[in-house]
Formats: structure tokens, sequence, C-alpha cells
């Protein structure tokens, strides 16, 4: 049964429980402009088939192929960098800490704060090197910013 709907840092937020062993979480990120969902529980493989196959999806190993390709507009690159911040795992892993550190070192502005926000929604102490680069030495001062209040969620 749903909950009510409910706002959260900027997004709007929509849970139903699941089988009574878990809750498939919908948001509305207002700030990143995306629709996504977390599901937990003890049978998450099984709840995402279903809910991939009922639903127009795309799953964070999409967003890092997109970042794979050779040739990609600095948008699609910012878009996906964002997007793959919201979807990935919350465990570490090796293709999205070298997908976000590359954005970390990104040629446009966009592309630099995507990266830091997908570091800042990720949460592993492995961004903080970068996340300090940027908070130290960017050449965009709301980078800087941004970067900075990143670090303090970042874990040491």
């Amino acid at each position: 049964m749903p909950s009510d709907l409910v706002t959260e840092a900027d997004a709007y937020v929509f849970d139903w429980s699941v089988d009574g062993t878990g809750t498939v979480r919908f948001v509305d990120d207002l700030v990143i402009e995306a629709l996504y969902v977390r599901i937990r529980g003890d049978d998450v493989d099984r709840t995402v088939a279903r809910f991939m196959a009922a639903f127009d999806t795309a799953a964070y190993t999409d967003f890092l192929a997109t970042l794979a390709q050779p040739v990609i507009s600095g948008s699609e690159r910012e878009r996906a960098l964002e997007l793959l911040g919201v979807t990935a795992p919350r465990s570490y892993d090796d293709a999205v800490f070298g997908a976000v550190v590359q954005g970390l070192d990104g040629d446009s502005v966009e592309v630099r704060c995507a990266a830091t926000s997908a570091a800042g929604h990720l949460g592993w102490r492995q961004f903080r090197p970068g996340v300090q680069r940027i908070a130290d030495c960017d050449p965009a001062p709301d980078n800087r910013a941004f970067a900075t209040n990143v670090l303090y969620s970042l874990p040491q």
C-alpha cells in the first residue's frame, strides 16, 4: 500500500511496500530533474525484474555504457553522470568510481558539477581527493562552493 507523497531535500518521495519484505521508493528529484526508484528488501532481484518488466526503465549499467562511448556530447555526459549518481549501488563499484572520477576531471564546468553531484549521492570516501581538487582548484566559483559542501557528506 503506498504511503503519502512527501517532500525530501528537493524531491518528492513515494514509498510502496513490496510483499511485506521490502520497499520501492519512487523519487522525483527536482534538482536533477529525474524520476528514479530505490528498491530494498529481502528479494531485490525478483522485485527489480518485476519492476523492469512493468515499466520503461534504465539501470545504472546503461549510464555506464553511455559514459564509455568514445564520442558523447557534454550534455549527454552531464546527464549520464547525474543519473549514475542516483541509480548506482551504494556499495563501492570500480566501474562507477572510474566514470565519476573521469567526470571530476572533465573539460566543462557542467560535467565537473554533475560528477561532484554523483560523488555526493554515492557518498564513497574514495571520492574525497577528486572532490577536494574541485573544491580547491576549479575555475568556477560555484563548483568550488558545491564541492566544498559535498566534502562534508563524504566519509574520511
